[in-house]
């Protein structure tokens, strides 16, 4: 029997080969999609899992709120933070960690690499339990300076893991470059973890005196904070404790005005290791993390969309399948007059219909097999799929794929195998109703209506990616080379000689230097205090303000446009700000520019009257100064354009000078080689680093641009498999129509015609698709674009609205049409003898 069944499927298969072809095709996309949605959703959501009671450990995260200004969100911590509540409530903490992340060059012998090392206290390793491959954390994790690397990192260096004991030259924070010994060697960390750990050192507090910002701090963020709780303890007390510490014993009280209390102006939050990767990008703010972040909402759109795309692809399969049944029933009446029960036929349509899928899902499988490697590329992951490691993806595709056979053999099963075989050898038809017919239409209104929908949601986000890629920044980024680490020790000091031996490079036109280059997302801010002209009293409380510190000729190399007054020039003696030695109890003076958003966050009626106010500052590493605004540019996105414009100053501080802007014309490969050839000149030790600034721009879309672009796959798939349905059932019913079409054509009916008749047919469903995925399209895109700051306005959902349903009923015209053309080309004779 069961060979009989199987002999029956493989017959049916292969005298309906379009048919099962287009099954097979439609269902084994659909069943890919998911595989590889499944894959990288599953890689998103296993982030830490793997780290021993990584539940347990949590991050503080620090927001800070002041009046008519953004709030200023990171990941990180105060450096005195953690010590403070870990004493505060004992009951809940076992112990914490800072970790400080630190740009240095390694050393060994011909090898020098620009490298990120890891500061941590001693109890990183009661925090994280990571896998040694030499040493252990009591024997190689003791002393201040003692330097774990990774297996990765000892093979680049050394050539193999054998290391310990060996040493590394590292420069430099403040003092002379240090040789450091490898006290042992850990295995790399999998590349689902947030840590960006190559090189890790046990950190002595004193190496950063000469920095106090960074560990000896109440309220500059700068450390990565974690704790691990108790095991009967939960985050949501510690929280409880922190937000108490925070109000009645922290030392901020003291330093706010009074009536302030530190909670209002400063937030700590908690968040789980594996949580993360995730869910941290709400408190990141601009400031990012140690790795890119993931991002739930795509998890969640990602999943939603497999869905979709699963179920466009079963409708295919049921309405196909259904719709071929319904020309088996003198095959039917045969099997039950030669004495096939009902359960036999039934169990005959269901083996068919699983037979089918399962086929498909084998097809599925070869599908990702294949575009992996572009799949990875595509989303910057390394996945792999062994489906037999994958016991859960392989039990959901089999549970589905069953699902979607027995749901789409069911009709056949249960409503062809109840009719009476007199009847159906005298008609030789099911007598298929309108109702089935209209359910077949409705659910190809279904197919459409997510096809259009997904088309429309794709245009918009990348509509939305271009438009930010494409929007004036307000200065110039092209032909521009960023230099970077020009205060590295080996380089400070010869800053003028640098510049000078740069700007002699052919075609270069300027070579200015800043903090940070446009489009480098750092936040630093400190408190400013309008001065009375004639008192210098204090005309305000003190209002925060982002600043950045700019040379001589920085305006002017960007094309920054001032409003009113002048940028920095070298003519005026007191522009420069110079460092009040912490001896001197003085206040020191120098110039300002500050952007339009400054001007009016101070209160100024128009920047005019800004011109020759004076701002009281603490600038960073310099002291008190007495600041004198001598200009006020226009204001320009110097952060990406998510982020909107934060009101600045600008410092000509020398010693904060770290970056440099090379403006140049010609072949940018021959700018390159020149500028890296005088770096080597002046300091061989230290590698040089530079990008081209409208790379850099570019990649602050990066994340956006990847998603539109899968998104933009997967929308095309979701219309590929509604098409590839569309054009079965034209198919099928231009099969079930030949004699009308012969007769049409007998009567005087031209080709065009009948075409015409079976498209506007098929037309009715994705018109009514469109009505349907319009409006809806409109509420998700609407509701999505309300995050940006400067996005895209109605009329663009309109347009791609109408550019997604043109599009979908012109490929469904294609589609019918050429099916339609056949049947309709043929020959009328051989029509009217169709049985």
């Amino acid at each position: 029997m069961i060979k009989n069944y199987l002999l029956t499927a493989w017959r049916h298969i292969a005298n309906n080969r379009l048919f099962s072809v287009i099954n097979i095709f439609g269902l084994s996309i659909g069943l890919s999609s998911c595989i590889f949605i499944f894959m990288y959703v599953d890689h998103e959501l296993s982030y830490d899992k793997w780290m021993p009671n990584a539940e347990r450990v949590v991050r503080l995260h620090t927001a800070y709120y002041s009046p008519d200004r953004p709030a200023f969100l990171t990941v990180n911590a105060p450096g005195r933070m953690m010590e403070a509540i870990r004493n505060f409530a004992p009951e809940q903490v076992d112990e914490g960690v800072r970790l400080l992340l630190q740009r240095a060059t390694v050393t060994r012998e011909d090898k020098v690499f620009s490298e990120v090392l890891m500061f941590a206290d001693p109890t990183f390793f009661e925090i994280f339990d990571l896998p040694f491959l030499e040493g252990s954390p009591a024997a190689s994790f003791n002393a201040p300076l003692n330097l774990l690397v990774t297996e990765g990192m000892a093979i680049k260096y050394f050539g193999d893991t054998n290391v310990t004991g060996k040493t590394l030259t590292m420069c430099c924070l403040q003092s002379d470059p240090i040789d450091v010994s490898i006290t042992g060697v850990l295995k790399d960390l999998p590349d689902n973890t947030h840590l960006d750990l190559d090189f890790l050192i046990l950190m002595d507090p004193s190496m950063f005196d000469f920095a106090p910002n960074m560990l000896n701090t109440w309220t500059s963020v700068n450390t990565y904070t974690y704790f691990k709780l108790k095991a009967t303890g939960n985050a949501s007390t510690l929280k409880k404790r922190i937000d108490y510490w925070l109000d009645n014993e922290s030392p901020l009280r003291d330093r706010l005005p009074e009536g302030v209390t530190p909670s209002e102006m400063m937030h700590l939050n908690l968040m789980s290791v594996p949580d993360l990767h995730l869910y941290a990008r709400a408190d990141a703010g601009n400031m990012g993390d140690m790795r890119p972040l993931g991002d739930i909402r795509m998890i969640y759109t990602f999943c939603g969309i497999a869905i979709l795309i699963l179920v466009i692809a079963s409708i295919n399969f049921m309405n196909l399948s259904t719709a071929r049944a319904s020309k088996r029933a003198r095959e039917v009446a045969l099997r039950k007059v030669m004495g096939a029960s009902r359960r036999q036929v039934a169990f005959q349509f269901l083996g068919e219909a699983i037979t089918l899928a399962l086929i498909s899902l084998l097809f599925a499988l070869v599908v990702v097999e294949a575009f992996l490697p572009v799949y990875n590329e595509a989303i910057s992951r390394d996945l792999s799929l062994v489906i037999t490691k994958e016991p859960l993806l392989l039990a959901s595709l089999l549970c589905v794929t069953v699902l979607v056979g027995l749901v789409s053999g069911s009709y056949p099963a249960i409503y062809l195998s109840r009719f009476l075989p007199a009847k159906i050898m005298k008609a030789n038809q099911s007598s298929e109703t309108t109702g089935q017919g209209y359910i077949r239409s409705a659910l190809v209104v279904c197919q459409f209506s997510i096809s259009i929908g997904l088309t429309v949601c794709t245009l918009v986000i990348y509509g939305q990616t271009l438009f930010a890629r494409s929007m004036d920044v307000g200065y110039d980024y092209e032909q521009k080379l960023i230099l970077n680490g020009i205060n590295a020790a080996a380089v400070r000091n010869q800053k003028e000689s640098l510049v000078s031996e740069l700007e002699r490079i052919p075609g270069v036109s300027s070579v200015v230097m800043s903090s940070e280059a446009p489009s480098q997302d750092r936040e630093n801010n400190t408190g400013f205090k309008l001065l009375n002209s004639s008192t210098d009293s204090s005309v305000n409380e003190g209002i925060i303000l982002n600043y950045y510190t700019a040379g001589f000729g920085f305006f002017e190399a960007y094309n920054m446009k001032i409003l009113e007054g002048r940028s920095f020039d070298k003519q005026y003696g007191s522009d420069a700000i110079v460092p009040i030695p912490q001896s001197e109890d003085r206040i020191g003076r120098a110039s300002i520019v500050i952007n339009e958003s400054a001007a009016n966050r101070l209160g100024f009626p128009t920047p005019a009257d800004a011109i020759g106010k004076t701002l009281r500052a603490e600038v960073f590493r310099a002291g008190n100064h007495d600041l004198t605004i001598v200009g006020v540019a226009k204001d320009v996105h110097y952060r990406s354009i998510k982020f909107g414009i934060r009101p600045s100053v600008f410092f000509n501080n020398p010693d904060m000078l770290s970056v440099a802007t090379i403006s140049f014309s010609g072949d940018p490969a021959a700018i390159v080689s020149a500028v890296e050839k005088r770096w080597r000149d002046l300091a061989p030790s230290t590698p040089v680093r530079h990008r081209f600034l409208d790379d850099m721009i570019h990649d602050q879309y990066l994340a956006e641009e990847q998603q539109a672009k899968l998104l933009a796959v997967f929308s095309l798939l979701a219309v590929l498999i509604a098409c590839l349905g569309l054009f079965g059932l034209a198919a099928f019913t231009a099969e079930r129509r030949t004699r009308e079409i012969g007769i049409r054509k007998v009567m005087g009916a031209r080709i065009r015609d009948i075409v015409t008749l079976l498209i506007w047919q098929f037309s009715i469903p994705v018109i009514i698709a469109n009505l349907i995925a319009w409006p809806l399209a409109w509420i998700l895109m609407t509701n999505w674009l309300e995050s940006f700051t400067y996005r895209l306005d109605g009329s663009y959902i309109l347009l791609a609205s109408l550019v997604a349903g043109i599009s979908a009923l012109l490929i469904a015209w294609m589609t019918v049409a050429s099916r339609a053309l056949r049947i309709a080309s043929a020959n009328p004779v051989g029509a009217l003898r169709y049985e």
